[in-house]
């Protein structure tokens, strides 16, 4: 009797699992085939999205009940050559899609349900990581793993950007919205600076209020615009607005240039970014480390670049006070607003970054924590 009373348990166990599964995985997200219900959220997915690897790529959705619009891009790191398409930290192989998704839709950030949150009833449009490329690739990427095989990394994202917006255009009607707000963080921010033309140009021409926000995108490489068109092959028109070494500035010059102030272009960084320091340092000798010494860097580089973005209209948001994870070396949290810090007011005038992007698209531009960039650390 013992025993059968123990198999039983097993087996609704093991039921349990599945239909906790089935739950989060299958019927929590469906796949978006028709018009949307308000306030669900879908999968969207079509046969030539896919992961840098060949699987299966798919975005989310979510009908808002107000008439604005939220194109979310999260982020997981770059891959540039043929030493970083080996690399599987940076998100260059294929990753647990729905399991990033949750984390994006509900550990507490911009784009999660909370209540009295400025943008809890937009539509939200979100793109997962999975690519290497900024979410702006339509090629493929042929390099010898360290087995010594030959692989390939499908530098996929614009393909699966692109046909995301027009499924989404096609079924959700949301195509005149009052607002839009284009944002991502990291590897995301840098495609919020490469994809916003392309959003407001071909989806949302008519939207009174343009607004991009770039969280913790700022890095300086003489090859930006080579590893655009020949490792990502980045649609020639998106690469050809790269002539510099900083992407993001000269991605967000292009928007000032082509709208002048009816867009609002947003830039924040936390002083010594971890990640963004590492990474750097990693273009600059070839040596994905970072020390005290490349947060130092970092922030010189951040100073010196904030007179350029205030040059193109751009405000800023600058932050510290949360820690690089729990590292004791003077370094700041890399990005914001996928984490409940997004909601956390910052400096004298206590304004936290949620507050200060709603602020914008309602036309109300201002700057904080620029000081932050001469702080002795």
């Amino acid at each position: 009797m013992k025993k059968a009373l123990k198999i039983i348990g097993i087996i609704l166990l093991v039921l349990v699992v599945i239909a906790l599964l089935v739950y989060f995985f299958v019927l929590r997200y469906p796949n978006l085939k028709e018009a949307p219900t308000v306030g669900k959220w879908y999968r969207v997915t079509d046969s030539g999205m896919k992961t840098s690897e060949g699987g299966k790529y798919r975005a989310f959705f979510k009908k808002g009940s107000e008439d604005k619009v939220m194109v979310y891009f999260a982020g997981g790191g770059v891959s540039v050559n043929e030493e970083t398409a080996r690399d599987d930290t940076y998100n260059t192989k294929e990753i647990f899609i729905d399991m990033l998704a949750n984390l994006t839709m509900n550990m507490g950030g911009l784009a999660s349900e909370v209540e009295g949150s400025p943008f809890e009833n937009w539509s939200v449009i979100l793109f997962p990581y999975a690519t290497g490329d900024f979410h702006a690739g339509t090629g493929e990427f042929h390099y010898i793993d360290h087995d010594g095989k030959e692989k390939i990394l499908y530098h996929n994202g614009y393909v699966n950007y692109t046909q995301t917006m027009q499924k989404v255009m096609e079924l959700a009607d949301i195509d005149d919205p009052e607002a839009v707000v284009v944002t991502g963080y990291s590897a995301g921010g840098f495609a919020t600076a490469l994809l916003a033309d392309d959003i407001f140009t071909n989806y949302f021409p008519n939207t009174e209020s343009k607004n991009v926000l770039v969280d913790a995108a700022l890095l300086l490489n003489d090859d930006w615009h080579t590893i655009a068109e020949d490792v990502w092959q980045t649609p020639e028109e998106i690469a050809d607005k790269l002539t510099g070494n900083n992407l993001t500035l000269d991605c967000l010059s292009a928007l000032h240039e082509k709208y002048g102030d009816g867009i609002h272009l947003l830039f924040d960084c936390s002083t010594r970014d971890g990640d963004l320091a590492k990474v750097q340092n990693y273009f600059d000798t070839g040596v994905m480390e970072v020390t005290e010494k490349e947060a130092d860097i970092y922030q010189q580089i951040l100073k010196e670049n904030i007179p350029r973005f205030k040059e193109i209209g751009v405000s800023l948001f600058i932050w510290d006070g949360v820690a690089w994870y729990d590292d004791p070396r003077n370094m700041t949290a890399h990005t914001i607003i996928a984490t409940p810090a997004v909601w956390l007011p910052f400096g004298e005038q206590q304004k936290s970054v949620a507050d200060w992007l709603a602020d914008a698209v309602n036309g109300e531009m201002e700057d904080y924590g620029l000081d932050l960039v001469d702080k002795q650390y």
